[in-house]
């Protein structure tokens, strides 16, 4: 049924410009990476990575926000390729798939659509997804593609979310469609992820109307705000805590880090004042990568034309490397 469903497919490769070769006896990620097709992937190996571009900010617009992010699957995938290879001898026992990005589509729902089926055959095939956006709406597509194709090999599981982000995202829809606010009542009312296995990590006061705090507490979302986290000692800890807490409870986890929750890049869709720095973001990635419940990374909402410098892709590429390394190292 999946392959069937997979001819439906529409993924463009990327541009072949972005995979970055270095100099003899100094190899890049860029050489290590495969091009792939996913509908022609009968299996692979489960160390393997299968990385997958949503190149679209229909989402970012249609929740006001500022547009750029279809530009950012491939302006990480730029700063990620250029990445010396990892010091681990670990790191050869991996595969690195890039399966291109998904070709935006008329009507948001149907691009959605293809976002999920790559997904669902990424995990189904045993990989760990790397997703990267693109609006943040593309969390509900990425992270329910991701558990259908876990429950095609194992029917009864409990799911968690971590949803690392200033913004709870649980608006309801408008003129029945998704847009960047709406992701997490998506995921909830899919009844795919129960409202105690999501966590929101970093909501912020003033980002949020009263009405989402209360929707997340009916249905029993755990909120850590920001305000909170920063008093403590170390806020790597209190993630790290969090993180075991949800693996004793589900079996596996997604792990979507907006990047508009990092206080140093302006290039995203809402830019912050305050926030997260790079340092813990990537600390975070690292601690969901050596935790091997951790099928899939996201990230989003990066905008690179709002960042001349560049800045935001290569925070964006950190983050998904710092969590390369904790999944090769854990290995």
């Amino acid at each position: 049924m999946l392959n069937t469903e997979l001819k439906n497919l529409r993924m463009t490769p990327a541009p072949s410009g972005l995979y970055f070769k270095g100099r003899p006896g100094d190899p890049r990620l860029g050489e290590w990476v495969e091009q792939i097709t996913l509908s022609e992937m009968a299996s692979l190996h489960s160390q393997t990575f299968v990385l997958i571009g949503a190149a679209d900010d229909t989402g970012v617009k249609l929740n006001r926000g500022r547009p750029g992010a279809d530009k950012g699957p491939d302006a990480v995938r730029s700063a990620l390729y250029k990445f010396a290879w990892p010091l681990s001898r670990n790191f050869e026992k991996w595969r690195f798939l890039d399966a291109g990005n998904i070709t935006p589509a008329k009507v948001i729902t149907d691009t959605h659509e293809h976002s999920r089926l790559a997904c669902t055959a990424a995990a189904h095939l045993g990989a760990t997804v790397i997703a990267v956006g693109g609006g943040h709406d593309f969390a509900a597509p990425h992270i329910l593609g991701t558990f259908a194709g876990l429950k095609r090999s194992k029917k009864d599981f409990d799911f968690g979310v971590i949803n690392v982000d200033p913004h709870l995202d649980v608006r309801e829809l408008e003129n029945n469609l998704p847009h960047s606010g709406t992701p997490f009542r998506q995921i909830i009312e899919s009844g795919v992820v129960e409202g105690e296995h999501l966590l929101q990590f970093g909501a912020r006061d003033g980002r949020n109307a009263r009405s989402h705090f209360e929707y997340c507490r009916k249905q029993g979302v755990k909120v850590l705000e920001l305000s909170s986290l920063k008093k403590d000692d170390d806020v790597i800890d209190a993630f790290k805590a969090e993180l075991r807490s949800l693996t004793k409870k589900t079996d596996y986890i997604a792990l979507t880090i907006d990047m508009d929750s990092c206080s140093d890049i302006e290039g995203v869709s809402a830019a912050p004042v305050i926030g997260f720095s790079p340092w813990e973001l990537c600390q975070f990635a690292f601690a969901a990568g050596r935790n091997r419940k951790v099928r899939i990374l996201e990230i989003a909402e990066i905008a690179p034309d709002l960042d001349p410098s560049g800045r935001a892709a290569r925070i964006g590429a950190e983050v998904i490397f710092h969590f390369i390394l904790g999944r090769i190292n854990k290995a």
